[in-house]
């Protein structure tokens, strides 16, 4: 049922449904076995068996295969650092999120399976600290055939949805370039019928992309978003609502950023409980 929606999430058709509930929880599952999160998220078998197990703790209906991390930045590397694709299908942890993709294929209980990445605002912010005076048009360019190439390895892996994460909004004059990234990565989503979804940190920020499936949080809603969009809660449980407002557009709950790995477990039980209405 759930992976369906998502697929009709990435074509915005679909009948009215409640949102899917799926906070950024990645490296908290790591305490499942108290292990170092950097060392679950480079291995494939014990990144699906936390993750998986953090979920039935909890639950929910879909998984992260993947979360927002610096290391994306390094594998993509500046425009003059050549093709990036074999550099990205070898990264460790890409490999891992991958290896756990396919096991999650044998799963029973059919869980959505997310991977959570960076956006290209925030990568080429990253690159031009390595970098300073890359040329923008040059540098989106670049990110954008990245991502699409990181999408495309994910969706054919058989992943049922991608977040694109922004720490802040891209500067008032990259925007047009910043948006024909997330289109391009965004197409061979769709391509693949798998829901393209944008978080922006930035509390002011209202311009989405077409192409994407725009997650807006509190401040940032606008009665123009017309279209089947999600909401993005606080990365933070605590800031969480005692009961989620959603509309009849909202398909998706997610959070702003990653859930801190150091989060006690208990509480995010009983938060995610009152979330759920349980």
């Amino acid at each position: 049922m759930w992976r369906q929606r998502m697929q009709d999430l990435s074509r915005g058709v679909g009948r009215p449904h409640p949102p899917l509930l799926a906070p950024l929880l990645f490296g908290v599952a790591a305490q499942i076995e108290a292990i170092d999160p950097e060392l679950m998220a480079r291995d494939g078998t014990r990144l699906r068996k936390n993750v998986a197990e953090l979920r039935r703790m909890l639950g929910t209906d879909a998984v992260f295969c993947s979360a927002p991390h610096g290391s994306l930045a390094t594998a993509l590397g500046a425009p003059d650092s050549g093709d990036c694709a074999d550099r990205l299908a070898a990264d460790a942890r890409v490999q891992a999120s991958l290896e756990a993709v396919r096991q999650w294929q044998a799963d029973a209980s059919e869980p959505v399976v997310i991977a959570a990445f960076q956006g290209p605002s925030t990568l080429a912010a990253a690159l031009r600290q390595a970098q300073p005076g890359l040329d923008a048009e040059a540098l989106y360019e670049h990110l954008g055939r990245g991502l699409a190439v990181l999408v495309r390895l994910f969706a054919e892996t058989g992943v049922h949805g991608v977040q694109f994460h922004e720490a802040a909004a891209p500067p008032p004059g990259e925007v047009d370039c910043w948006k024909d990234a997330l289109g391009t990565a965004g197409n061979v989503a769709r391509f693949h019928r798998v829901a393209p979804v944008l978080v922006v940190q930035d509390p002011g920020f209202k311009s989405w992309p077409a192409q994407m499936v725009a997650c807006p949080g509190a401040t940032q809603r606008s009665a123009a978003l017309m279209r089947p969009h999600g909401q993005a809660l606080s990365g933070d449980p605590q800031h969480w609502p005692e009961a989620l407002a959603t509309g009849p557009l909202e398909k998706l709950v997610t959070t702003t950023e990653e859930v801190p790995p150091a989060h006690e477990l208990p509480g995010l039980v009983q938060r995610l409980a009152r979330l759920k209405g349980a």
